[in-house]
């Protein structure tokens, strides 16, 4: 015993310990004591690290952090199952200045622990926000107050948790671990974040209650909440929110971010009960993937919320089909929002270039609308193809806007009226018979292709002759501040089967493939360049941007891409859409070279539809530029009607 109460003492000096209490933490090393003090392993001014680790760990069932004359400062702590930390009212942990340099680095760690309780009614964890925005510290949004990753049974009471590097809460995943689970948050605050108030990547049998989630700014989504699982096997099942507010964000109050969770997915359970956002940029927006294999299934149930004072719209719903997920808002109040500004919408639904299916299975029951200025109340933008934009919208409305009121029944009827097709004729996708194709290549050897950068993920079809080599080369491009890739670039039949696998390398470098086809016929060139782009600079033989499946999505690409329009065909469309304010300018020039349709600053989607008897079949040409007004940075060209393969030089095509 003697020699341990000399090992804890050396531990302590090393500390810096002011006040220790030895004797005490041999009592809860030995068992005999269940509760403890903080200040039994030291406090030191300028850095508590060590004396604040080592209570922890001592594993003592209950941990008392008592109010100081100053701050608790600590450096990453990481926190164990099986104990109940109490802050006494006016305690503040705070994160040492200088520290926490990597990206990663939370305030406090729960990782794959059980059973722990954080309690601390006029408490606070705080970090230093303003100072992880800057060098040395490198930009990152993983920087938490709260890091709560494959964890069971969680509480947390009554603290504030504020200015961090990322989020208040964290609520992720762990590789081979269980999801959150019997996690529960009441009386929190979370006060002027980085990134989120919360994040819900992974959770089941999720309760917060009585919490407000205010003031985060710094990186998007800058949301109060945002539950945005990273893949298909997360989950977001059995969550309740309740009494909660989110206000004075910079992102939106309610986020859910749903295109990563498909058909395969846990179906989603949430409901968000008697919740408020106030001021907000908008108050709720919800997001998922658009086609019957990608979109998650379950249910997203709102009642008796209030949406209020947002800067943009109340709701904003984005490509939820009618089937998948039904989504509710049953007695919700949206008001006071989009003061001012006569653009903007109470409810906004839209789609996005590709999707497949329209927006629907939406129910507003008893929704009160009170307008702060005449304006439609609902919208729909950023069109698809389809005849139809939306389906499936249901309930009743009440539209305030002064002294005059509306009552709506929204009925079929009632929704195809209000929703009218964004385009008369429908042109379908042509799905390509490649065996009936004629190439015809003109050039000898390798030659440079029109500049058209790819954002994303995405794919080239190229026609090689058996046993010739094949070059190609191209270059992963940065977008902002996205960090590289290293994702392969493949190489395969149009039977899906991999022939060659490279790494993208980094920036600036050139990416050469060399191939020697296994007979002739079509390739297809597939990439993923994460947030980046992928250019593919030249090539030696004939190449395509693939349009055949989905749209190709570009970023700040000034260039012509040209289609091949057979003799036969009567109808065909190009369609060009912006994104959220970033616009292209576009024209379509047909074989005789005149200028057949023009949009100098193209923003939402729109498109040139051939619809004649007989069209000038040849190459025609989509030019693409910077546009005269707005932002030029995402854009994305379809072909409808005729194969959609955008050649990138004239002397190398098929039709």
């Amino acid at each position: 015993m003697k020699k341990a109460i000399t090992y804890l003492l050396a531990a302590i000096a090393a500390a810096g310990a002011y006040a220790a209490a030895p004797d005490q933490v041999a009592r809860v090393r030995s068992g005999e004591l269940k509760e403890a003090r903080a200040s039994w392993w030291g406090f030191d001014a300028d850095d508590s690290t060590t004396a604040l680790q080592a209570a922890i760990n001592s594993g003592v069932p209950r941990l008392i952090v008592e109010r100081q004359a100053s701050a608790w400062i600590t450096e990453p702590l990481k926190l164990v199952s099986n104990q109940e930390i109490v802050f006494e009212s006016g305690v503040e942990v705070l994160a040492k200045e200088g520290s926490f340099k990597g990206t990663g680095d939370s305030l406090m760690l729960l990782s794959c622990v059980s059973n722990v309780t954080l309690r601390g009614t006029g408490a606070t964890l705080r970090m230093r926000r303003a100072d992880y925005d800057a060098p040395p510290y490198r930009k990152a949004e993983w920087r938490h107050v709260l890091s709560i990753r494959g964890c069971q049974n969680i509480k947390v009471y009554g603290l504030t948790l504020a200015e961090s590097g990322g989020d208040g809460i964290y609520l992720g995943s762990v590789t081979g671990a269980p999801s959150n689970k019997d996690i529960h948050i009441k009386d929190v605050t979370c006060d002027k974040n980085y990134r989120q108030g919360i994040s819900v990547i992974s959770a089941e049998n999720l309760l917060i209650e009585d919490t407000v989630m205010r003031d985060t700014a710094g990186t998007p989504p800058a949301a109060g909440i945002d539950f945005e699982p990273n893949s298909a096997k997360e989950r977001l099942k059995n969550i309740v929110m309740r009494r909660c507010l989110t206000s004075n964000n910079a992102g939106d109050g309610y986020e859910f971010y749903l295109p990563n969770l498909n058909q395969q997915s846990e179906p989603v359970s949430i409901q968000i009960e008697n919740c408020r956002s106030v001021g907000d940029r908008t108050a709720v927006r919800v997001v998922t993937a658009n086609s019957k294999a990608d979109a998650v299934r379950g249910a997203l149930v709102f009642s008796d919320c209030e949406f209020k004072d947002a800067v943009r719209g109340g709701i904003e719903l984005a490509r939820k089909p009618d089937y998948g997920m039904a989504l509710a808002f049953d007695r919700c109040a949206v008001a006071g929002c989009g003061a001012g500004q006569s653009n903007q919408l109470d409810i906004t639904l839209s789609n996005r270039n590709g999707d497949v299916a329209a927006v629907g299975g939406i129910r507003f029951k008893e929704l009160r609308v009170v307008q702060p200025t005449s304006r439609p109340w609902i919208g729909w933008r950023n069109n698809i193809f389809d005849v139809e934009s939306v389906t499936g919208l249901t309930g009743d409305v009440v539209v305030i806007c002064g002294s005059q009121t509306q009552r709506i029944a929204l009925t079929p009827e009632w929704v195809k009226a209000k929703f009218p097709p964004r385009f008369n004729v429908r042109v379908a996708r042509v799905e390509v018979d490649w065996k009936k194709l004629d190439v015809k290549d003109e050039i000898d050897g390798l030659h440079p292709l029109e500049p058209m950068r790819v954002r994303g993920q995405g794919s080239y079809i190229f026609h090689a002759t058996a046993n010739r080599e094949v070059v190609l080369k191209g270059v992963q491009q940065q977008v902002g501040r996205y960090g590289e890739t290293t994702k392969p670039v493949v190489i395969s039949g149009l039977d899906g089967k991999t022939l060659k696998s490279s790494a993208m390398l980094a920036f600036k470098q050139e990416l050469t493939i060399q191939f020697s086809a296994p007979q002739t016929g079509f390739y297809r060139l597939e990439f993923d360049a994460g947030q980046n782009s992928f250019l593919l600079q030249a090539a030696n033989v004939p190449v395509a941007l693939d349009a055949t499946v989905q749209p190709v999505k570009l970023i700040g690409s000034q260039g012509t891409l040209y289609v091949a329009v057979p003799a036969e065909v009567k109808l065909f469309a190009f369609a060009v859409s912006g994104n959220d304010g970033e616009g292209v300018k576009a024209s379509v020039i047909d074989p005789s070279g005149s200028v057949a349709w023009l949009r100098e600053s193209l923003f939402d989607l729109d498109r040139f539809t051939f619809d004649g008897n007989t069209a000038q079949s040849g190459l025609w040409r989509i030019k693409l530029e910077r546009p005269a007004a707005g932002g030029f940075e995402d854009y994305s060209v379809d072909v409808l009607g005729v194969p959609g393969c955008l050649f990138l030089n004239p002397k190398r095509i098929w039709h």
